[in-house]
Parts: C-alpha cells; sequence; structure tokens
C-alpha cells in the first residue's frame, strides 16, 4: 500500500514519510494533482497550498499558514489513511517535519509512491535551523517579512485575508516645544541678580536719592522761588526749545537716511553707516571744537553763511547745530531694524492693487513706522537736553541770551550755589524722566503695531 503524498507547486507528487501502512484498512481519498500545485480531496474545503511548512509536535500539528487552510489540512488528517494520523508517522505524534523544497513525483494511479526523503547537505539544514531560529525569535509587528508567520487569531473569530495590508503604526504625538521658564532663584541666577541690584543701585539710584534727598531739604517755597526765577525760565525755554527743533530736524533727516541706508545699495554705503555713530564716540568738547571751527566766520560753511548775514557761533542756532550733532544717530539707529524687517511684497501688493506712491508710504508703510519714529525722536530730543560740552563752546552763555539749563547749573556750581544748582538739576530730572515714560509708552505701542 502506498503512502499519501502531497503535490508541490510544479503538480508532482510526492509520499509522505512515515506514512500509515495498509493494514489500517478502509479506502483512502482519491489525490488529484491540480495545476500549480495542491490537493484536492473530499475532505477538505479547498486545496492545501503548495510547499505547506509543517511542524511536528507531541500532541497536535503546528503550522504557519493561515487559519483556514489549516483547518482545511485538518480535514485530510480524519478517518483511516489521511495524510496525518495518531499511530502512524506523517505529521503526528512521532513523525518528522516535511521540507518546503520541491518532492519527487508520485505515481499518476492516485496512490503515493515510496517513502524516500531527499538528502540535504549539512550547511543547508544549518542555514535552515537559523532561519527558523531567527522566526521565533523576532518580535511581531506589521513588517512585511513577518506577515507569513504573524499569530493567527481563535478558531471562533474572523479569519485575516492573506492579502491584508498591516495597519500603519501611530507614532506618539511629538511634544511641543517648552521655553525654560525664568527662575530667579534657580542655581546660578542669585549671583546675576546679587550684581544686576548691585550695579543699579550704585550707579542709578543712589545718585538720584542723593539728590531728592538733598532737594527735599530746600523748603517748598524756597525750592519753587529758584526753580522760577527769569534767568533759570529763560534757560529752560533755550533748552527745550533748541532740543525739541533738534528733535524734528533728527526725525525727517535721520528718517530719510535710515531709508536711504536700507533701501538702496551705492558705494561707500558702509562708510556712511559707520560714520552715524560716530558722536555717540566722540568726545563732546571735540565735538564743539570741530562745530565752532566749521560754522565760525571764518570757517568753511560760518564764512558763507556771514556773507548772508546768518550767525551760527555764539547765537540760539549754534545751540541747535549742536543738540542736533549729539543727538544724530538715535533716529538712524532706531529706524534701521524697523525698515530692514518690512517686507518687499507689501509695497508690491499695494501697487498692484493699484495705489499711487504717495497712498503706498502714507497708509501702507507710515503706520508701522511711526512709533519708532516718535521713539527715535523723544531719544534725541532726551539726549539734546542733557547735552553740556559742545554747548559751552560754542555758545556765548549769557543770560536770556543762548543760555541752557545744564550750563546755568554749572555756573552755579562755580559760584558756590548749591540749593540753585540742585533746585534746576531736580527740575531736569523730573522732565527726564516723564520724557522717558513717554519714550518707554511709545516703544510699547510700536510692538503692540508688530
Amino acid at each position: 500500500m502506498q503512502a499519501p503524498a502531497i503535490a508541490s507547486q510544479r503538480g508532482r507528487w510526492t509520499p509522505l514519510v512515515g506514512a500509515p501502512a495498509a493494514a489500517h484498512g478502509g479506502p483512502r481519498p482519491a489525490m488529484v494533482a491540480r495545476r500549480g500545485g495542491g490537493i484536492a480531496s473530499p475532505h477538505a474545503p479547498w486545496p492545501l497550498p503548495p510547499r505547506l511548512p509543517l511542524r511536528a509536535g507531541s500532541g497536535g500539528t503546528r503550522s504557519s499558514v493561515p487559519r483556514p487552510a489549516a483547518a482545511g489540512f485538518r480535514a485530510l488528517a480524519s478517518g483511516d489513511g489521511g495524510l496525518m494520523s495518531g499511530s502512524g508517522g506523517g505529521v503526528g505524534g512521532g513523525g518528522r517535519r516535511l521540507a518546503p523544497t520541491p518532492l519527487p513525483v508520485a505515481s499518476s494511479s492516485g496512490r503515493c509512491g515510496s517513502t524516500q526523503r531527499r538528502q540535504r547537505n549539512p550547511q543547508q539544514q544549518q542555514q535552515q535551523q537559523q532561519q527558523q531560529q531567527q522566526q521565533q525569535h523576532a518580535p511581531r509587528g506589521p513588517a512585511p517579512a513577518r506577515a507569513a508567520s504573524a499569530a493567527m487569531p481563535a478558531d471562533d473569530g474572523p479569519a485575516a485575508a492573506p492579502g491584508d495590508a498591516p495597519a500603519p503604526r501611530q507614532l506618539p504625538p511629538t511634544p511641543a516645544l517648552r521655553l525654560p521658564v525664568f527662575q530667579p532663584w534657580s542655581l546660578g541666577q542669585p549671583l546675576a541678580w546679587g550684581f544686576m541690584l548691585g550695579y543699579m543701585l550704585f550707579m542709578l539710584v543712589l545718585p538720584i536719592a542723593a539728590l531728592l534727598s538733598k532737594a527735599s531739604m530746600v523748603p517748598l517755597a524756597e525750592f519753587w522761588a529758584r526753580a522760577t526765577e527769569p534767568v533759570a525760565l529763560s534757560a529752560y525755554y533755550v533748552s527745550f526749545s533748541m532740543a525739541i527743533l533738534a528733535g524734528l530736524i533728527n526725525g525727517f533727516f535721520g528718517f530719510i537716511l535710515a531709508w536711504v541706508l536700507v533701501k538702496f545699495e551705492f558705494p561707500g554705503k558702509k562708510w556712511i553707516d559707520a560714520a552715524v555713530d560716530l558722536p555717540f564716540a566722540l568726545p563732546t568738547s571735540v565735538a564743539g571744537l570741530t562745530l565752532a571751527t566749521v560754522y565760525s566766520e571764518e570757517g568753511i560753511i560760518g564764512a558763507i553763511l556771514t556773507k548772508m548775514g546768518v550767525n551760527v557761533i555764539f547765537t540760539r542756532l549754534g545751540v541747535a547745530v549742536a543738540m542736533v550733532f549729539v543727538s544724530f544717530p538715535f533716529v538712524v539707529r532706531t529706524m534701521q531694524p524697523v525698515l530692514q524687517e518690512m517686507e518687499r511684497e507689501v509695497e508690491e501688493a499695494a501697487w498692484s492693487l493699484g495705489a499711487s506712491p504717495w497712498d503706498t508710504f502714507t497708509k501702507v508703510l507710515l503706520p508701522p513706522l511711526l512709533p519708532p519714529l516718535l521713539t527715535g525722536t523723544a531719544l534725541a530730543f532726551s539726549r539734546a537736553i542733557g547735552e553740556f560740552g559742545s554747548i559751552v563752546i560754542v555758545s556765548s552763555n549769557f543770560p536770556f541770551k543762548d543760555l541752557i539749563a545744564p550750563v546755568l547749573i554749572f555756573q552755579c556750581l562755580e559760584q558756590y550755589d548749591y540749593v540753585g544748582a540742585t533746585v534746576i538739576g531736580t527740575v531736569l530730572l523730573m522732565i527726564s524722566m516723564v520724557m522717558m515714560v513717554g519714550v518707554n509708552y511709545l516703544q510699547s505701542l510700536g510692538q503692540r503695531s508688530k
């Protein structure tokens, strides 16, 4: 009696090793080799897939094919003469593992041929064992290489289709970027806070507090009388009027210069940009000396203006020129970053919508530029009020003519009038603080407009 056989992919029959003998009796199911491989049997609902890898166990069978194919294979094991029997060889309790390689051809009479196993060399067996161990220890996942050996669902549940694509793995959400929280008392920051508070205390708070405490010792009536003297009022007027004029001039020409430096490219641009900061580095006395040399009656510009009947030196006009010179960089350096951040596409969009150049400037560009322009003008005004070194040289320092408040304080100190100097200095300090509050408010408006 020949043993039952398994068909390979080429449609050939091969007998199973250790098949039950003919002594068991009973009719055997007819095996028909189909085209492309497989086994047709009355006991199986569909043909088994070719090259079915089977493993022998102590109490049953184990297969790496899907559950429906395994169920069909178990149907062939029922009855006498099946492919798997508990008492014979086959794939039962003592059976050996079938090789997933092409098997010999069976007889064409429907019965199986001889029970011979193809011999394999030791290297192939060792490679196959290594592959089996890798498959056993490989982690389960949706990789295509492990799709055939995925875990089978329960018998009572729906079977997964062999061609179904694995579900994509959902990556964990990316955590949001968290900026470091400012903790004033964390490690390393107390030292920085100590340096900052100490510097502010000794360089800013204590001098101002000393001046205010000195002014508080003066009676209120005397304080008001010294602060409202005619000489003091004239000095206030000259100082603030010339400072306002210098701030307006710097605001206009500083805006134009900043616009040219940002919007245009020309030879010598870097030199002009570097020369803007020259008043910051130049001592005020040197600035006054250069202005007196240029605008005097014998100077290059002063000689021309003198012929026209305009005198600059020793007049209020000279005071204004000195204030413009020392406060000029504030407007330019305040406007440049804002102009650099403005995009060219904004102007092009306005032009494409039919806006004229004037409308584009007044309605599109000027609104975001107005807060920094006012800030730069206010800074220039504050710097002009406190100017002393250059104005002492270019002005006559006569009361009711071109005497400014800082020069008046210096004259009071020369006369040992410390009370008058304290009162006038306190008035200028209060005005400067009010101006700085206004500057900070304008800066906040500029940030809101962004």
